[in-house]
């Protein structure tokens, strides 16, 4: 690859990514050549078990949503995690901010200290935020949610007493445990018991972010600061339609296979859209390719993949 500059190219790291999750699968070694990126889309020959070639793209559709502020704050966090010898893809919620200068990015890299591993290999890193519920009448039995909890407002439905409005706007992403997170439900219900009509408690929480480790090479800080809406999503398929009809039109080099890598946003694995434009675009714009993997908050989901032993390198050696 290109000599590190910053901030990092995104799609350099979904490749690495994507080879984490290759080179286990097919049980094959991997090596690199010839690649060649503009920071929104990669293309690169990967040869496998030393004899196949795999000509691999890697469309990045987090590019348009970026900032100037945005993007000279993802290269001060990342020259800091190179300092540190931390070769790390961290992913940034959708529409959350990360710190760009002292005492903020200390701070950041001891939350990585306390990473715990999750079961499918990613890092979960919590840094501490505040929840504020303010009660705004007497009656009812609801409260209602700004921010990281809007989603989860049921959870608290008959167990308050009365209406309450809390503001999580600090918090964008619950831990994984299904036990943290009703620890927290449990505590905001809790503190419900507090306030008078217009009083409002803090609440203290964790705000948990996901990263993988990349084994070497430099770290690299991937996510947007656009929140999700419909406008998003419209732009999103948009431009993924574009980068996966370029991308299929490409020559394939003469390699043995071909894999298209979409690299993009989301706070969480389980909700990202780009499977979902993906299935909903014309097959006939990523008919070229062999394997088709989307990768979102450090989860490699293949969409494509031929059955066993029908590419070259997962077929008995004779």
């Amino acid at each position: 690859m290109t000599e590190r500059t910053y901030p990092a190219d995104q799609a350099e790291a979904g490749l690495r990514l994507f080879l984490g999750w290759f080179g286990p699968h097919y049980a094959r070694s991997t090596s690199v050549e010839d690649a060649s990126s503009d920071g929104t889309t990669l293309t690169a020959t990967v040869i496998v078990g030393r004899r196949w070639s795999l000509r691999t793209t890697v469309v990045n559709t987090f590019g348009p949503d970026a900032t100037v502020a945005w993007e000279a704050a993802r290269a001060a966090l990342e020259r800091r995690l190179d300092a540190e010898g931390r070769p790390l893809a961290v992913w940034v919620p959708r529409g959350a901010s990360f710190p760009s200068e002292e005492p903020g990015l200390s701070q950041f890299v001891l939350s990585l200290d306390e990473a715990k591993r999750l079961d499918d290999g990613r890092l979960e890193f919590c840094r501490p935020v505040n929840l504020y519920l303010r009660r705004v009448a007497t009656t009812g039995s609801v409260v209602t949610a700004l921010g990281g909890l809007a989603g989860h407002w049921a959870q608290f439905t008959n167990r308050v007493p009365g209406t309450f409005q809390l503001n999580s706007n600090e918090l964008f992403r619950l831990p994984a445990s299904q036990e943290e997170r009703q620890e927290l439900f449990d505590r905001i219900v809790l503190a419900s018991q507090q306030p008078e009509v217009d009083d409002t408690v803090v609440v203290p929480a964790r705000d948990c972010w996901t990263a993988n480790d990349l084994g070497g090479g430099g770290a690299c800080i991937l996510g947007t600061p656009a929140p999700e809406n419909d406008e998003w999503s419209a732009s999103l398929r948009r431009n993924l339609r574009r980068l996966v009809k370029a991308a299929n039109e490409a020559p394939a080099g003469g390699a043995d296979a071909r894999a298209l890598v979409v690299l993009g946003p989301a706070t969480y694995a389980e909700d990202e859209k780009l499977s979902w434009a993906l299935r909903g675009m014309d097959p006939t714009l990523y008919a070229g390719f062999d394997i088709l993997a989307v990768i979102a908050d450090g989860v490699v989901k293949p969409i494509l993949q031929p059955g066993r032993s029908v590419l070259p390198w997962d077929a008995p050696l004779r």
